[in-house]
């Protein structure tokens, strides 16, 4: 080869170079979705980042995907950046962004070598805003196991009808119409604002950041609540009669120990009967009350209790040996007659659950001065009984008046009252608030929160975590 061809083709070479240098800078600087088009004139997905990622929705992505012939969804870019902005903003939602692939997007944005890296941006967004809807309306963990929700086997066609009609002008609009209509998520939400991430700022600030987000995520959980209930929040042994978002009635309440806790229920006081028997259950008979029988035979004379068959009938207790029968063989049933000294105090509600729980007077009433009320076998002690039942009756001019009820209780006899307006009931574990304006923070008394964060966080304890405000007491935030 000649010298001068050999110039003439380097020459060549080196324009190439420039151009193709030239070509790769431009494509960094422009926006990822236009850059692709120019590259890439076609439109089809690469199907196989599918078994790549590591998708929340994975049914209903490719159910999205199909239903358009694979074809890109996010190559607008405004579309794709209103999400993103979306996704680092779920925080204020009580979120988190890397649950909707914020890492992996950011690198994949600044990734121009991967040859599937468009395919993998479009249905990770696609995937990011399917679980956001969700996410924010209904909430990540399942409300009775504490454990992550399994979306990727689930169609989710209201997510998914959502995203088919969505343009950059709404995709904020249409997530946040899916967060709860509560006035007491709103209220957490707007708390949450003034403290820094659950990962910054020191350890108080951190805690009660952190606890606000679970409370968050429990009111996700709550179907469309009546303008007019009873409310027991475990957590700060409390109850309160709500109607149309006024309190009509604040009282303490004892609730369960650790071992026999309240459970979250909701259901209808339809009655309440004054001055009730107590039906003592079987693993109170057997574990608390045969031991000090047996220890005394006076007990059950003191305490005021009979001794039924497993008829119902009455036995005279002084025919019994006690010695004979154990906690695993006792065919009878304790039940404690009316009176001020019942356990069931003067008043029982009732309402239908599966846990045989329910809420009453007591006739130990000391125990409502102690900050820590957790002293019950799983029933709700309530301190102002009385009070509460003529709430229940106050409209009532068939069935039974105030007046008429007053007039119930001077006669110390035992009566079942109907409601003529049954009131819903519910039964929660909040363990922040907002009262008045003031973010307030309760004990986790039986260490829902614990789980909670080893399931959205995955810290293997909350002590690792160095979270330890969230077995302590009330605090309030001024």
């Amino acid at each position: 080869m000649r010298a001068f061809e050999l110039i003439e083709i380097v020459k060549h070479l080196g324009f190439l170079i420039m151009v193709m240098a030239s070509g790769c800078q431009t494509f960094r600087e422009q926006p990822v979705f236009t850059a692709f088009q120019e590259e890439q004139p076609h439109t089809a997905l690469d199907t196989s980042v599918f078994h790549k990622a590591d998708l929340n929705c994975l049914r209903s992505v490719k159910a999205f995907y199909g239903s358009h012939a694979w074809s890109f969804f996010w190559a607008d870019e405004a579309l794709a950046d209103s999400l993103k902005e979306m996704i680092r903003r779920a925080g204020e939602f009580g979120l988190l962004p890397e649950d909707y692939h914020l890492a992996e997007l950011e690198h994949l944005s600044a990734d121009t070598l991967s040859t599937d890296r468009i395919s993998r941006m479009d249905v990770l967004l696609t995937d990011a805003y399917l679980s956001l809807y969700l996410h924010i309306e209904t909430g990540r963990l399942d409300p009775v196991t504490l454990d992550r929700k399994d979306l990727s086997q689930m169609h989710h066609a209201e997510a998914i009808a959502s995203l088919e009609n969505i343009d950059n002008r709404f995709v904020k609009k249409q997530l946040r119409e899916r967060e709860p209509d509560a006035p007491p998520y709103r209220h957490l939400k707007e708390a949450l604002k003034a403290f820094p991430s659950v990962f910054e700022g020191d350890q108080p600030m951190r805690e009660m950041a952190l606890k606000i987000m679970l409370n968050m995520e429990r009111w996700r959980w709550q179907k469309q609540w009546p303008s007019r209930y009873v409310l027991v929040n475990i957590p700060s042994y409390s109850l309160r009669v709500i109607e149309d978002d006024s309190v009509w009635l604040a009282s303490k309440v004892i609730v369960g120990k650790r071992d026999t806790p309240t459970p979250v229920l909701e259901s209808v006081i339809r009655s309440f009967i004054i001055y009730p028997y107590w039906h003592v259950p079987q693993s109170i008979s057997t574990k608390e009350i045969l031991p000090a029988l047996q220890a005394n035979g006076l007990y059950l004379q003191r305490n005021n209790f009979e001794v039924l068959d497993r008829r119902g009938d009455v036995i005279l207790p002084d025919t019994i040996q006690w010695d004979l029968y154990t906690e695993e063989y006792f065919p009878f049933v304790l039940r404690q007659r009316e009176g001020s000294e019942n356990s069931m105090g003067i008043i029982k509600f009732n309402f239908a659950n599966n846990y045989g729980v329910y809420l009453h007077d007591t006739n130990s009433k000391r125990l409502f001065r102690s900050v820590k009320r957790s002293f019950s076998h799983g029933c709700v002690r309530v301190e102002q009984a009385i009070a509460l039942a003529h709430y229940l009756v106050r409209e009532d001019d068939i069935y039974v008046s105030p007046e008429d009820l007053d007039q119930y209780l001077s006669l110390q006899q035992r009566l079942k009252i109907d409601l003529r307006k049954p009131v819903p009931v519910k039964l929660e574990y909040f363990t922040a608030e907002v009262l008045d304006g003031v973010p307030v923070f309760y004990e986790d008394i039986y260490k829902r929160d614990s789980v909670m964060i080893q399931s959205l966080f995955h810290f293997p304890d909350t002590t690792a975590a160095g979270l330890t405000m969230l077995n302590t007491g009330e605090v309030k935030v001024p």
